[in-house]
């Protein structure tokens, strides 16, 4: 069966499943649901003799190196877990492997684990379906999200402001992991200075840089016609050591995106069609109405040309970056 998130860690606790398939962009929740398995069929103590991790570095699935592991006995456990990471199906796996997991033996349990798989490859995937259980691993919605960084905070006697949270979201691209990784930073620096609120600043000392936040502010500046500012905010992400061309294609992007929501002009069509987070749909809508639909298509396609230009070595990067911004900043 296919289920969410929400229901695969109460589905490993109250359920004998022995073949799982789980995917997506959140390896956090992937790698909660690996260690909840093991808990359950592993043996205090006996992890090194009873688990084993097959990672096939990209390349084709080693079909026999797969049934040798799964053959194999547990030593001192309920089931042996066999975890399957970094895989590709060629042809012969695509076309053995359904019947090899039809018949898994009751002392094993697999796992696969990988960011995305080929559903086109029909008769496979709906193996998994029909014996295990396959959950796709998707980031949090932004309300979710914020709830998690709050709590997290309060549990350790602090607080977070709005506009923190959201800067957080924005610089980790919503990866749990790397918000969980940079929340604990942070209540360390809280309880090593008796902070009580992480503002903005807190976030901008302690987080790397946002890029999509300053992507915003650049484009602020180009949409009120202030070249200078834009300017001077350009020049802040070079001291940063953003790659020019990063930040070429960042802004190309964010062009791309303020047309879908001049076209749009309608917040949930621009959340789920685009998948733009809440509080990045509500900036883009402000930010598009300093803008015409004519302008910025001339601007979007000129970052392409420009961006012609410099691969064909007809401009300097950082030249023809500032030249843009200038351009783009003309009423």
């Amino acid at each position: 069966m296919i289920i969410t998130t929400d229901a695969l860690s109460k589905r490993i606790k109250e359920n004998e499943d022995r073949l799982f398939l789980i995917y997506g962009e959140e390896d956090y929740f992937i790698d909660a649901a690996v260690r909840s398995i093991k808990k359950k069929y592993i043996a205090p103590d006996f992890e090194s003799m009873d688990y084993t991790k097959l990672d096939f570095w990209g390349k084709n699935i080693a079909l026999s190196t797969l049934t040798e592991n799964i053959e194999l006995p547990p030593w001192c456990s309920s089931r042996r877990v066999i975890e399957v990471v970094n895989f590709e199906f060629d042809k012969e796996a695509t076309e053995k492997l359904p019947d090899m997991i039809a018949r898994l033996p009751d002392s094993v349990v697999l796992v696969f684990a990988t960011d995305k798989v080929d559903k086109r490859k029909k008769k496979l995937f709906d193996s998994f379906v029909k014996n295990g259980v396959v959950c796709e691993s998707t980031h949090l919605e932004e309300t979710k999200l914020m709830r998690y960084i709050s709590t997290s905070f309060n549990k350790a006697g602090i607080n977070i402001d709005q506009e923190a949270g959201e800067s957080i979201i924005s610089r980790y691209d919503s990866s749990l992991r790397r918000i969980n990784s940079a929340i604990q930073r942070m209540i360390l620096y809280c309880d090593a200075t008796d902070t009580k609120l992480v503002d903005i600043d807190v976030v901008d000392q302690l987080c790397e840089p946002d890029i999509h936040g300053d992507i915003f502010k650049i484009m602020d500046a180009v949409g009120e016609g202030n070249a200078a500012s834009a300017l001077v905010l350009l020049d802040n992400l070079i001291k940063l050591k953003e790659p020019l061309p990063r930040i070429r294609f960042m802004i190309a992007r964010h062009f791309r995106e303020l047309i879908c929501a001049k076209e749009l002009n309608n917040k949930n069509e621009l959340v789920s069609r685009m998948g733009a987070r809440g509080f990045i749909a509500d900036k883009l809508l402000r930010q598009s109405r300093n803008f015409s639909m004519d302008r910025l298509l001339k601007l979007y396609s000129l970052c392409y040309r420009n961006d012609y230009d410099l691969k064909h070595g007809e401009a300097d990067e950082r030249a023809s970056l500032e030249s843009f911004i200038v351009l783009a900043s003309g009423k």
